[in-house]
């Protein structure tokens, strides 16, 4: 259950990295997902939460979905941080592209996915990653608390 499916131009999608995601992601039991944007002046950010029959099928998704991150960053610009994380949920993951431009984080918690991203298209503070992570810290501890 990739982040961005739903329309039916995606769901017939021959991009590889899409049809390899659907692929690895059709025994795993998906629920449901929601998503959200938000944008500003200077950026764009998005966060999505999917929703798995259990903790094992969010585990099983987890890898397939940074693979197709990490594919997707690489044909768009190159990614220059690529690392797992601690202190987030449960294998949590940090995505860095375009010269610290685009930044994205995966986590699990229990049977829950969220990826946040955001993209900065004008002014972008130095340090895009970590003013993400206070974004991404204060969604976790919602969805930790069950809020």
């Amino acid at each position: 259950m990739p982040a961005s499916s739903g329309s039916s131009t995606e769901s017939e999608s021959t991009d590889p990295l899409l049809v390899e995601l659907k692929k690895k992601m059709a025994n795993v039991d998906g629920i449901g997902e929601a998503a959200n944007k938000w944008r500003d002046d200077h950026k764009l950010g998005n966060l999505v939460a999917q929703v798995y029959g259990s903790a094992c099928d969010a585990h099983a998704a987890m890898a397939p979905f940074n693979a197709f991150s990490r594919g997707s960053g690489e044909k768009t610009g190159g990614i220059t941080k690529d690392e797992h994380i601690e202190g987030l949920g449960d294998e949590a993951w940090l995505l860095v592209r375009v010269s610290g431009t685009r930044v994205t984080y995966h986590w699990r918690r229990d049977n829950l996915v969220l990826e946040a991203h955001v993209d900065c298209f004008g002014y972008c503070p130095g340090d895009v990653d970590a003013a993400t992570r206070v974004w991404v810290d204060g969604i976790d501890t919602e969805a930790r608390d069950g809020s």
